[in-house]
């Protein structure tokens, strides 16, 4: 597959641009702790760069659907580089504000949705359909590979004291590298030929919607994904607060868990994709639920930390396996004129879903405790995944018919 010019130049770019996207999350993350950002800032720092999925995902999803896929990765590329610069002039010219860099992280963010949901949709337009699970697992590795080394790399920025604006300059330099990448993917690809009539933008995105619903299977998986990244998408503010609460460690201990977290990631990204072919996909999204159930009741007993550390990496490795399988099962199922705007309501779900955790969390943890929140929290995931072995079919082809059928009979 590395002998595919356009998926090396689409795995680059990706690469650039998860690289650029995490490290200057980081960035702006540590300016808001240097202005005097509490919990309350810090809470609504992650919802500013949860929200735009919500607002505008399935508008996006309806709008990318017409139009060149690399122009949109592109223009996505684009607008973060000039977001970037009126930033790092706005600084030199008064000062750093929180506002400033709240209104910054939600307008990346939107220009992410473009990027994200246009790669995802070009991905089966460059790779043969047995490819799809073996490159996708290739991109889940490249993005967490990216976020893992953006945290050190980070570091590294602030121990050199380059400043803001410096900082931010390196990570234009990253968008740049993505741009010319995409440039050079060739010819453009659309899901919807040009000499078919577009529709309005609302009719496009109720379309799309009854598309998933009129699909059982999907629409059943939706609810199940939904269900359970409720959980997933935030779990990372209640380690933070483990981390504070129960260790005594700072946010800067973080890598103590995300370093495990993201190599199982990636382990469950290389050993997706020949799951994949052997196993009842249902199976991976089960395996994700109960695992990070039994991972969090050992934080809500207060296991040792090395325990911990081992039980966040089988985590990752479930979480990896979902991934794959979900973003895989839609690429190989989905008809290409509605991929991008089913990619859109997985996005919002991916993204977006976590900003009721993050209400939810905060409350909970200041009237709870983080250890009786573990004990919430798992039993939640647990009966998440009693639902999916209720609702959920097997995802395999000829079930997924022969259900399909059967549902739309009754």
């Amino acid at each position: 597959m590395f002998k595919n010019r356009k998926f090396l130049l689409l795995f680059s770019a990706t690469f650039f641009s998860a690289f650029g996207d995490a490290t200057l999350f980081v960035i702006l993350l540590s300016i808001l702790q240097s202005l005097g950002g509490n919990g309350v800032s810090t809470s609504l720092y992650f919802i500013f760069s949860a929200l735009p999925v919500l607002l505008f995902g399935l508008h996006i999803g309806a709008f990318v659907e017409n139009k060149s896929l690399q122009k949109v990765m592109v223009f996505s590329d684009i607008i973060k580089i000039l977001l970037l610069l009126l930033f790092s002039l706005f600084n030199f010219l008064y000062s750093e504000s929180l506002l400033t860099v709240f209104l910054l992280i939600f307008l990346v963010t939107i220009s992410n949705i473009f990027f994200t949901t246009a790669s995802n949709t070009l991905m089966p337009h460059i790779v043969e359909q047995s490819h799809i699970p073996t490159a996708n697992s290739f991109f889940r590795i490249i993005t967490m590979t990216a976020k893992l080394l953006s945290y050190s790399f980070a570091a590294l920025l602030f121990n050199l004291n380059l400043g803001t604006n410096t900082s931010v300059v390196i990570v234009i330099s990253f968008y740049c590298a993505s741009f010319f990448a995409i440039m050079f993917i060739r010819p453009s690809f659309r899901n919807i030929h040009p000499s078919i009539k577009n529709p309005l933008l609302i009719d496009s995105i109720k379309e799309g919607l009854s598309y998933i619903k009129n699909d059982k299977v999907i629409y059943r998986l939706f609810i199940v994904f939904f269900l359970g990244w409720l959980v997933g998408s935030s779990i990372d503010l209640y380690l933070i607060n483990y981390l504070k609460l129960v260790l005594n460690k700072g946010a800067e201990s973080l890598f103590l868990f995300t370093t495990p977290t993201f190599v199982g990631i990636i382990i469950g990204s290389l050993i997706s994709p020949i799951l994949y072919k052997k196993i009842n996909r249902k199976y991976g999204v089960l395996l994700s639920l109960f695992a990070f159930s039994f991972a969090i009741l050992c934080f809500a007993l207060h296991l040792p930390l090395p325990l911990l550390q081992c039980l966040l990496v089988i985590g990752g490795v479930s979480q990896g396996i979902l991934n794959i399988f979900v973003v895989s099962y839609l690429q190989t199922h989905v008809e290409s004129t509605h991929l991008a705007r089913v990619f859109s309501v997985y996005n919002i779900i991916c993204v977006g879903g976590g900003i009721p955790g993050y209400l939810l969390f905060g409350y909970l943890i200041d009237m709870v405790g983080a250890l009786s929140l573990g004990f919430i929290i798992s039993a939640y995931l647990l009966i998440v995944g009693l639902v999916c072995i209720t609702i959920l079919p097997p995802l395999n082809d000829k079930s997924r018919a022969t259900f399909n059928a059967n549902a739309n009979n009754e």
